[in-house]
């Protein structure tokens, strides 16, 4: 028999290797994964996936890191022990294909990770709570003129040097090199107007903005906006920032949660938006329908319809509410909105009557150029093509130096998915979005073989 001195050595021997595997295995338990093509697997937090990049806070030391990987460098993600694969199709073998589980959740076309409520709200108040890695290097910059007290009240005239608006559409919004300190400028205000709740609330829904559209770091934005009362808040209930807090569940890993706070929340184009990029085309569409009942633009409306039904490809009916934007008198309070609307409509038509036509593998290698309307005049850009591939989009012209995210984002879409079919739009500056698409399209058909 074994004597109790030999147990106890045995027990102490088996709990100091369960001590050592601990500490060996531990940064690992509980993080997040990225496993490279390339062999190197990065461990941290992932903060959001989309259809370009995977961005991954880590820990160097006593820093933090936000890091973006392009999705074509990358073999698998690991979220809360959930394995994603971001192979290609076309390279797997017969042998290695197998069905895909099936998903807790309806699937995106973006292919986004899915997490549960109570994931979601985790990566949420984790993030949130901290700052970005580059925040303590980025300067608090601003006109000493400013107001910074922000009044609720419209400023009788524009002034970028005096009035907080006019400095973030002017300063901030239209030059990439400063989205940083316009998030730093943000937090600045919340220190200078902290017994000042309206103001609070409106700075922090400007941060929600500015973390979604600048950085798409959804977790923040999120965070900003949860704090920001946007779907109870009288001032902000009937804005679009409800619905995007509501893309940021979905884009974070949980479309029941996006619905949910969709459905809680006015009607808006935002809501009819997201529920088209959603896939839910038909809810969308008659969506619109309410809302020409409770008053809302008309032109919009018809717009937003034929877009949903474009984005599910259904191009025959979304031509028709295409020629219901056309048809609209434009005059009136609305008459600017509807001129550009229209303006959208019919290049829009003309853009779904290239796509039965234009196949990047048709287009001829070389150079083209053209423009299309966006919201305050022409986006100009310049395509490449080689060996049947889309390799360049450079803007050589851009009115709308206000959404220069809303540009990067739909470039980056159309190269990776070589199409500028079902390409959605990006939130909050759809006009220049889309100008982007159409652009792209009427170049690329000068070439079509």
């Amino acid at each position: 028999m074994i004597s109790r001195l030999k147990l106890r050595i045995r027990l102490r021997r088996t709990i100091l290797w369960i001590l050592i595997g601990l500490w060996a295995w531990g940064p690992l338990i509980g993080e997040d994964r990225i496993e490279l093509k390339s062999g190197i697997t990065l461990s941290g937090d992932v903060i959001s996936i989309t259809e370009s990049a995977v961005t991954l806070e880590i820990t160097a030391g006593t820093r933090k890191l936000t890091r973006r990987y392009p999705l074509d460098r990358i073999k698998a993600v690991t979220v809360d022990g959930a394995r994603r694969t971001f192979e290609s199709p076309s390279s797997r073998t017969d042998q290695e294909e197998s069905p895909p589980p099936r998903p807790t959740e309806p699937p995106t076309r973006s292919g986004m990770i899915q997490r549960s409520e109570a994931e979601v709200t985790r990566v949420i108040n984790q993030q949130g709570r901290k700052p970005p890695s580059w925040y303590s290097k980025t300067s608090l910059d601003f006109p000493d003129t400013l107001d910074l007290s922000w009044p609720n009240s419209k400023p009788p005239t524009w002034n970028y040097t005096q009035h907080v608006e006019h400095y973030i559409w002017d300063i901030i919004n239209s030059n990439r090199s400063r989205y940083g300190n316009g998030v730093r400028f943000m937090h600045h205000l919340l220190e200078v107007n902290q017994d000042q709740p309206d103001i609070l609330r409106k700075v922090m829904n400007e941060l929600g903005r500015m973390y979604f559209e600048f950085f798409d770091d959804y977790a923040r934005a999120a965070f900003w906006w949860q704090r920001a009362n946007v779907t109870t808040s009288k001032a902000l209930r009937t804005t679009d920032s409800p619905a995007r807090l509501a893309e940021c569940y979905w884009r974070l890993g949980n479309r029941r949660l996006a619905e949910t706070t969709l459905e809680a929340i006015p009607l808006t184009f935002g809501v009819i938006k997201l529920w088209g990029d959603l896939m839910e085309t038909d809810r969308a569409v008659a969506l619109t329908q309410s809302g020409l009942e409770e008053g809302l633009e008309a032109s919009e409306l018809y717009v937003l319809a034929g877009d949903a039904l474009r984005t599910a490809e259904r191009y025959d009916q979304s031509i028709v509410y295409y020629r219901k934007a056309l048809e609209l008198e434009a005059a009136g309070s609305h008459r600017e909105q509807i001129e550009r609307n229209q303006r959208r409509a019919q290049g829009t038509i003309e853009l779904i009557e290239l796509f039965d036509q234009l196949k990047f593998t048709d287009v001829s290698d070389g150079e083209y150029r053209d423009q299309s309307y966006g919201y305050a005049g022409n986006v100009s850009l310049r395509t490449t093509m080689a060996a049947g591939q889309l390799t360049a989009i450079h803007i050589t012209s851009l009115s709308d130096k206000q959404y220069y995210h809303a540009v990067d984002a739909t470039i980056h879409k159309i190269l990776k998915r070589q199409t500028v079919q079902g390409i959605d739009a990006v939130s909050g500056a759809t006009v220049t979005s889309e100008a982007v698409i159409r652009a792209t399209a009427k170049a690329l058909a000068q070439g079509t073989r």
